[in-house]
């Protein structure tokens, strides 16, 4: 939410204040932190964070904190007031979550301020550069990290930008849900003793960073063997906070009648399974409410296609070592985040977090990228990508690509949206959305609807 500023914060980026554009960064470097908040709450939206400052100092913060809620420029203009005449707004990402709306871009113009740094340009690239031709259009001074602006420390902030929405740029770019796959494994890299006990190799600290993380994913992945073997409740207990969808991938459907995951008081489970499978079971399941969703042939690369076209951004996987390794193979994990125990548990049986590659020689180890390492409780954490960050300019369908699939989409109907074609412009928006958004009624307040269809059709049949 905005920040509330009773008297200006001076900036504390002091130590590299002689080198060109040291406070531009700081400032940048910050919208992305503040953005950050926002994961897992605005999905398949950006994370936006805004930074207004004057003479060195900070007068006004703002992020998006939820779907249909002000956005961050709003937010940051309304807790600097009038100090916002001739500053400078930081943006970590160009303005524009919707097409047409220009609330961000008005409230800077309106609220007097002379200059924006922004971090990256809109990685979708029907809203790619809107805002800023906008905002030159306005008489404002728009700099755009790593094109007006480029230095050593401008790069590590760009990074920043980057990496606060790597979920969104890596699902325009590669058509399946941002992917993490996390595990914890104890030194001898078991994750489980040889007769499958694994409670628990990790620490308590360290589990509390897994709910951190299906807080910003928008559902879960686990096998058949991890409902059969730990029956978990795949929840994020942390406090609050978005509780992300469970999703069970299982080809034969041999699982439990009696499992966590069938109560679906609280969040929806969705079990994905091959054709033909236990359809007595599937009507079970069904009773339960719990959705069932076959394919021909299961395999984890359509299962993540399918998902996509749901709308879903980012995917967390907590599977076992079979699971984890068809998913690596077919190239659909972008991260890992894995918990290192100071235990040795042993067992030439035990499992290990990833099964079968077919590599057979260490040269072909994958190797991660811009990996890290934090200590976390007694245990490690190491985490880094399996992909590079890839250009942030999606393949958009052209005009005559669009027509082939829907020869009633014309160019001169560019206005429509159509939600439940994902293939479209605005896909990335779809109503598949699994998330609630909070909308104004006539009155101008807020309300909660469970997703955007729940809004679409409320608003369709109020007449």
């Amino acid at each position: 939410m905005a920040a509330s500023f009773p008297s200006p914060i001076i900036c504390k980026a002091t130590t590299n204040n002689n080198h060109p554009h040291a406070l531009d960064s700081f400032h940048v470097r910050r919208a992305a932190e503040i953005a950050d908040k926002s994961a897992g709450l605005t999905s398949p939206h950006p994370n936006f964070g805004c930074v207004i400052a004057t003479a060195g100092k900070v007068v006004g913060e703002g992020y998006l904190y939820a779907q249909g809620t002000k956005p961050a420029e709003v937010q940051a203009v309304e807790a600097a007031g009038e100090l916002c005449r001739g500053a400078t707004a930081y943006l970590n990402m160009e303005p524009g979550d919707c097409h047409g709306d220009r609330t961000a871009v008005s409230a800077l113009v309106k609220a007097g301020i002379t200059r924006v740094v922004v971090g990256i340009r809109h990685p979708l690239q029907h809203l790619r550069s809107h805002a800023l031709r906008a905002m030159r259009s306005e008489g404002l001074q728009v700099d755009v990290l790593g094109e007006d602006l480029k230095s050593k420390v401008v790069e590590e902030a760009l990074k920043s930008c980057l990496i606060v929405n790597a979920p969104l740029i890596y699902r325009a770019a590669s058509r399946v849900p941002f992917s993490v796959l996390k595990y914890a494994m104890t030194l001898d890299g078991k994750i489980a003793a040889s007769s499958g006990h694994a409670s628990w190799i990790s620490s308590k600290e360290s589990r509390y960073r897994v709910f951190e993380l299906r807080g910003r994913s928008d559902a879960i992945v686990v096998g058949g063997n991890t409902v059969r073997k730990d029956n978990p409740r795949l929840t994020a207990r942390h406090g609050g906070g978005h509780v992300p969808i469970r999703i069970v991938m299982s080809r034969t459907l041999n699982l439990p009648e009696v499992a966590n995951l069938w109560d679906v008081s609280s969040v929806p489970t969705i079990v994905v399974t091959q054709r033909g499978a236990r359809k007595n079971f599937q009507k079970f399941l069904a009773s339960k409410g719990v959705e069932v969703v076959e394919f021909d042939i299961l395999n984890t690369r359509d299962v993540m296609e399918y998902f996509y076209d749901r709308g879903y951004l980012s995917i967390l996987w907590e599977c076992g070592g079979t699971l984890a390794a068809s998913a690596i193979s077919s190239g659909i994990i972008h991260k890992v985040f894995a918990f290192v125990a100071p235990k040795i548990i042993g067992g030439k049986n035990a499992p290990t977090p990833v099964g079968e590659l077919g590599m057979v020689e260490m040269t072909q180890a994958l190797d991660l990228i811009d990996f890290s390492y934090e200590q976390i409780g007694p245990d490690m954490l190491i985490s880094g990508f399996l992909q590079p960050l890839p250009d942030p300019t999606p393949v958009i369908p052209s005009v005559d690509e669009t027509y082939a699939i829907d020869p009633s989409v014309t160019p001169y109907e560019s206005s429509i949206i159509f939600f439940y074609k994902t293939w479209d412009l605005y896909g990335a928006f779809s109503n598949f959305s699994p998330h609630p958004i909070q909308m104004p009624d006539e009155n101008g307040d807020y309300q909660t609807w469970s997703s955007v269809e729940h809004y679409y059709q409320v608003t369709t049949f109020a007449a």
